[in-house]
């Protein structure tokens, strides 16, 4: 039922809200409007607040501090080369007569390789052999004792030539002695004489002119004798005569020497080093012809110096071989190796003893393991570019996943070669590290939404990734810097 409302009751609404209708509406629509307006800018104002706070947080980059491995390496390329190669040729020339290998067959270290016609060489080694057995017969060696015997008797009797040449004329009393003697016998020869005389015409056939004539001759020959005595006493020395009797010596002294060494010699004994003779000579030189002899023989046979696999094989039986050139190749693969060239500017990071990775351009799915054994002390030239030239020897054992290796020589590779490493390590990236000092570096730990400086102590580093030795655990969260964002604003980075 429709509400009447009286004029009354009109009249005290209006004094109630104390204006009029008109005026009543357009205060309300006032009052909306601005209670509107005030929750819309409180609205914007935390969504903006927000919005500023996940800009913050949104620019702080950050890693976690977790386990790895970290490897510090340098590249370069290799190729297969053998562990040890010899190229063998003959000493000597001769016609191929015996060949017992081919290419690809397995030889070890003293195997006849091949044989040299030595008929001509076993013909002069026994003739050297007899030349030499002849100079040690038992006849020889009887030749050299009785040569010494000779020389010791001429020594004496030089001596006793020399005793008298330094001593002459010095002896009075022997000159008197002698000079008695020489009288007497003169006295003596005087009375033969006269006995003699008066029958001197008469045939020796008379018994006593035969007798007085004997007796004469004899006087004669004492008297020369004593007189030949009382002229060397007499005599006074003479520097000539002296100095001739001291070279017999010396003569007869150098040949007793060189009889004794010679002797020596064919008896087995020790002859000094410096020894001389004629003989002694002609024995060594003997000696020296049968050796020669046997060492052109023994170059007839080819033998190999190591054990390996024979590459090549320059002729075949019946050939002229020239002496000194290459016959035979034979190589070691036992043990595989490579010589490695790398940039001249990573020589002072490599070291004998580093490991490497080798990845075989035949074999790309295949890593082999080996160390360096060698690093060249210079530079060479290979395709107009200077390089470090080295050795890697492949280790005997590699994983399980790699068959030996089968390739033939010459095949290139990969080389990379472990300079360091570390593993199972604390890993952070690079950008988390500040360095303080050199060698001295911190990082910012984030400590509940907080960067927080944090001193650290850094092992190796590569271009991603830093050891963190102290300062750190796993799990440690780091900041790594600060990103743009779209309010065109960032965040300083700690």
């Amino acid at each position: 039922m429709p509400t009447n409302v009286s004029a009354n009751q009109q009249s005290r609404s209006s004094k109630i809200i104390g204006m009029s209708k008109p005026v009543f509406w357009i205060v309300l629509v006032v009052l909306v409007i601005a209670i509107g307006g005030g929750a819309y800018a409180y609205v914007k104002s935390q969504q903006a607040a927000a919005a500023a706070v996940t800009a913050q947080q949104a620019t702080v980059q950050t890693a976690t501090a977790r386990t790895g491995n970290i490897i510090l390496r340098a590249s370069g390329t290799g190729t297969l080369v053998a562990a040890a190669e010899s190229n063998l040729g003959f000493q000597t020339s001769g016609t191929l007569t015996v060949l017992n290998v081919q290419v690809g067959s397995q030889v070890k270290a003293g195997d006849l390789i091949a044989q040299l016609d030595s008929s001509n060489q076993q013909l002069a080694l026994a003739q050297a052999q007899q030349a030499l057995n002849e100079l040690t017969s038992p006849s020889a060696i009887a030749n050299a004792q009785q040569a010494l015997v000779t020389a010791q008797t001429n020594l004496i009797n030089a001596h006793y030539v020399l005793n008298g040449a330094s001593t002459a004329g010095s002896d009075q009393a022997a000159i008197n002695n002698a000079q008695a003697a020489l009288a007497l016998q003169q006295t003596k020869l005087n009375t033969a004489q006269l006995a003699y005389d008066p029958i001197s015409g008469a045939p020796l056939t008379n018994p006593t002119a035969a007798k007085l004539f004997q007796n004469l001759y004899a006087a004669k020959q004492a008297y020369n004798t004593a007189l030949a005595n009382y002229n060397a006493m007499a005599a006074k020395s003479n520097p000539l005569t002296v100095g001739s009797a001291q070279a017999s010596v010396a003569l007869y002294q150098a040949q007793i020497t060189e009889a004794q060494n010679l002797l020596t010699a064919l008896t087995g004994g020790t002859v000094p080093a410096n020894a001389t003779g004629t003989g002694l000579n002609a024995l060594n030189q003997a000696k020296l012809n049968l050796q020669t002899a046997q060492n052109n023989l023994a170059n007839t046979n080819l033998y190999s110096p190591i054990s390996g696999t024979v590459l090549t094989v320059g002729n075949s039986v019946g050939d002229t071989i020239n002496s000194g050139s290459t016959f035979v190749t034979i190589a070691d693969l036992s043990q595989s190796e490579l010589t490695i060239y790398m940039d001249p500017l990573d020589y002072s990071n490599i070291n004998v003893g580093n490991k490497t990775s080798v990845v075989f351009d035949a074999l790309p799915t295949l890593t082999y393991t080996g160390k360096v054994t060698q690093i060249s002390p210079q530079l060479v030239t290979i395709s107009g570019s200077s390089v470090v030239e080295g050795t890697v020897v492949l280790d005997t054992t590699q994983a399980a996943n790699v068959p030996p290796l089968t390739l033939p020589l010459g095949v290139t590779a990969s080389v990379d070669i472990i300079q360091s490493q570390a593993n199972n390590v604390i890993l952070v990236p690079v950008q988390a590290l500040h360095e303080l000092s050199p060698n001295n570096y911190s990082v910012f730990l984030m400590v509940n939404g907080t960067p927080t400086l944090k001193t650290v102590t850094v092992g190796l580093q590569d271009g991603t990734f830093a050891e963190i030795k102290t300062g750190l655990k796993v799990g440690d969260v780091v900041s790594t810097g600060t990103q743009a964002t779209n309010n065109t604003q960032a965040v300083a980075t700690p």
